[in-house]
């Protein structure tokens, strides 16, 4: 969505929802959550539409994701796995590093990735 915002330098919930091939609604919850961690500002009404805060070389994808998934690991065990079973008791214990690891390298990246990198290959 925020790469819509950037492209057309602005955009309303209908024109994201027929880009990403979604319901309006669904878009508006999306925006409402970007909004509140102030990537967006939201202007209702039938002249209204969605436009960045910050400019696209200023938005990583780390800060669109840790918006809307404040917990943000990526990578999770099941909790209720069999506590006599001592495939799952290995796999408690070994697990979770390999997945702090592999959140950290996602991290990374999306710390890497701003929005102006992502609109500058629109053809």
């Amino acid at each position: 969505m925020l790469c819509v915002i950037a492209s057309r330098k602005g955009a309303n919930a209908g024109q994201l929802a027929r880009s990403l091939n979604t319901n309006p609604v669904v878009v508006r919850r999306i925006l409402k959550t970007l909004e509140s961690k102030g990537l967006l500002a939201v202007k209702p009404g039938r002249h209204g539409g969605v436009e960045l805060l910050r400019s696209p070389e200023e938005i990583t994808l780390e800060d669109v994701y840790k918006a809307v998934e404040p917990d943000g690991a990526l990578f999770a065990l099941r909790e209720r796995g069999n506590a006599r079973c001592v495939v799952n008791n290995t796999m408690v214990r070994v697990l979770p590093p390999l997945f702090a690891a592999a959140d950290a390298a996602v991290d990374k990246v999306l710390r890497q990735t701003r929005i102006s990198t992502l609109v500058q290959k629109i053809g």
